[in-house]
């Protein structure tokens, strides 16, 4: 299901909107356009997508489609509807969804993200579908919608790297609205009257777009959060991987 926002106006974000397009300029001049948005149909995402558009309509917008469970229903319905309204959306699939790289090396239950298991899981699930895409369109570039705010690890990176740096591979990556706050990420939504999954709101402060059969985080209670919230999710998930249920 989706919602609009109330086209409510918030004159003061308009600095922060200009300090993000300067940015996203200058990311697209170094890199050529030769570039890609990365986005996954959560909050962040869909503003910084709109942001870029404002300069780059046709900028391709790439989401990795994790498969069964792995998706939450509004977040795709959002991609499927801003296909309909010219947004050049690419879907890439990878040879494996989560479900079945989960069957294939059992689930991470561990309290990192840094096991073997995850890593090869993430390896096959998300980064091979997109070095392939970059390979193929001779890439340069790519932007993403991360936020300071959204935890330590990020804040630490983006003050280190600031809004656009080059990586170990060569890509120059941007970071929009690294400085922007959830409030200002709502207003801009609600400013512009941009259509938002409605998972959202059971609580816009809070509410984050990560897969909802991740695991990551599952001895700090991620997982009776789900069984809590999103009870049809989660007795599909532990009737197949009956071992989740000890964490919960």
């Amino acid at each position: 299901m989706l919602n609009q926002g109330t086209g409510v106006r918030y004159p003061w974000i308009k600095s922060k909107v200009e300090r993000s397009l300067a940015s996203i300029k200058s990311w697209l001049e170094q890199c050529n356009y030769q570039v890609y948005a990365s986005v996954s149909g959560g909050k962040d995402s869909l503003v910084m997508s709109h942001l870029i558009r404002q300069v780059y309509p046709e900028c391709p917008l790439v989401w990795v489609n994790q498969g069964h469970l792995a998706e939450w229903d509004d977040c795709v319905e959002l991609l499927e509807y801003l296909k309909t309204q010219g947004w050049n959306i690419v879907e890439l699939c990878p040879v494996r969804d989560l479900w079945h790289l989960y069957l294939d090396y059992g689930v991470p239950l561990e309290g990192t993200m840094d096991t073997k298991a995850d890593k090869l899981i993430n390896q096959k699930l998300i980064y091979d579908p997109l070095e392939e895409y970059q390979e193929l369109n001779k890439i340069k570039g790519y932007v993403w919608g991360i936020r300071k705010q959204e935890s330590r690890n990020r804040a630490f990176y983006l003050n280190k790297y600031g809004e656009v740096h080059t990586l170990k591979n060569g890509l120059i990556c941007c970071s929009p609205v690294a400085f922007w706050t959830t409030q200002n990420i709502w207003e801009y939504i609600d400013m512009n009257s941009l259509m938002y999954p409605a998972i959202y709101d059971v609580d816009r402060m809070t509410v984050r777009n990560g897969c909802p059969i991740g695991t990551t985080g599952a001895n700090w209670g991620r997982l009776v959060e789900l069984r809590k919230h999103y009870p049809d999710i989660y007795n599909q998930f532990v009737n197949k991987f009956p071992q989740i249920s000890t964490y919960v």
